[in-house]
């Protein structure tokens, strides 16, 4: 893995000045909603959040704080309010819908809780899909397709249709596929949320295993607190903004204090 750049003072890495883009940066994110009522609901209000090269960051909190929403705007899936992302040193802000979808092809990659994979297509057509919007010939895209497949453990799968495959075997598909564009970050919103224990750690070690060797920047939204120890830093979400936090297998998530200074 890379060497980590120096930490910011909250919740950020900033790169060395002169020194190459970071894979990911938020700086003041807001994200507000206008409700039936015309009332306006805040959901995030001035996140700052900054990834380093090979940095795995996990992001806690309770139910309903804004978690999935602040993993689809990082991906620049959604829009903010306010604030401005920076993708691989490229602003994201401002830019049209087809600059964005560009953007997110060639930068980032998603695995979701549901893995939304096509139904009609087959483990290697599914992974061949990014490339192939992306604008790479057939013959390459299922040929990296194939090798992202090997990589997962689904050599043997290649013609399954996902209605065919287990739900392990269905989101080791949606990880290749996340990967097939080479991004520089992984975003992944509850990835083993719907599965059994055994089959989420096996999917836990293929995540972290497939960051290291591919200097891959990984951000997890997760309630699971074995998964959320994996990374090199956890971030609660509360109140609209990301904290340092401290992880308990009992406690609500809850934001680390302050190390007493010694005089």
């Amino acid at each position: 893995m890379s060497e980590t750049p120096p930490a910011h003072p909250s919740t950020g890495s900033a790169p060395s000045p002169g020194g190459p883009p970071l894979p990911l940066e938020a700086q003041g994110i807001r994200r507000s909603f206008i409700l039936g009522d015309g009332s306006e609901l805040e959901v995030l209000q001035g996140v700052d959040l900054a990834v380093g090269t090979g940095e795995a960051v996990s992001i806690v909190g309770a139910s309903g704080t804004g978690k999935s929403t602040l993993l689809h705007l990082l991906g620049a899936l959604d829009r903010p309010t306010s604030g401005e992302l920076i993708l691989g040193g490229r602003t994201v802000t401002g830019r049209s819908g087809r600059e964005l979808a560009r953007l997110r092809n060639q930068f980032v990659g998603f695995v979701f809780q549901f893995h939304h994979l096509l139904r009609e297509f087959t483990a290697l057509e599914n992974v061949m899909m990014p490339a192939l919007i992306g604008g790479a010939p057939r013959a390459k895209a299922e040929a990296d397709a194939r090798e992202l497949l090997e990589a997962v453990g689904l050599s043997p799968r290649l013609g399954h249709k996902p209605w065919q495959l287990s739900g392990g075997e269905q989101q080791r598909v949606a990880v290749a596929r996340a990967l097939a564009n080479e991004p520089v970050v992984l975003l992944a919103d509850e990835p083993s949320g719907n599965l059994d224990a055994r089959t989420s750690e096996a999917l836990h070690d293929l995540l972290f295993r497939i960051r290291e060797e591919r200097e891959l920047s990984l951000v997890l939204v997760t309630h699971n607190r074995e998964l959320a120890a994996r990374a090199d830093r956890t971030l609660l979400l509360a109140e609209g903004v990301l904290e340092p936090a401290q992880i308990s297998r009992e406690e609500p998530w809850s934001a680390k204090t302050a190390d007493p200074q010694t005089p």
